[in-house]
């Protein structure tokens, strides 16, 4: 059986250099400067769908021509996929 989950979006300040803020969460996160310039950063994951750990983000925006990726829209495509509507 497949196991869908949905992944909200967080976000948190932290503050530093930018390099130490680069090398800690560049991978994960979307790093924006806040307040000015002086070593405060804004940190942004978006949301996403896991099919069986591995995301949809993209599979679950373009098959319904969205660009934000809601719960909502998450529960339609569980609902899709469970009555046969979208083959993965």
């Amino acid at each position: 059986m497949m196991t869908i989950n949905y992944v909200e979006s967080e976000s948190m300040t932290t503050q530093g250099k930018w390099d130490a803020i680069v090398k800690r969460y560049g991978k994960e996160w979307t790093i924006k400067q806040l307040g000015g310039g002086n070593g405060n950063w804004l940190l942004t994951k978006k949301s996403d769908v896991l099919v069986n750990g591995k995301s949809y983000r993209d599979f679950v925006l373009d098959h319904y021509g969205k660009s934000k990726l809601t719960k909502k829209l998450v529960d339609k495509f569980r609902e899709d996929v469970e009555n046969g509507k979208v083959k993965l």
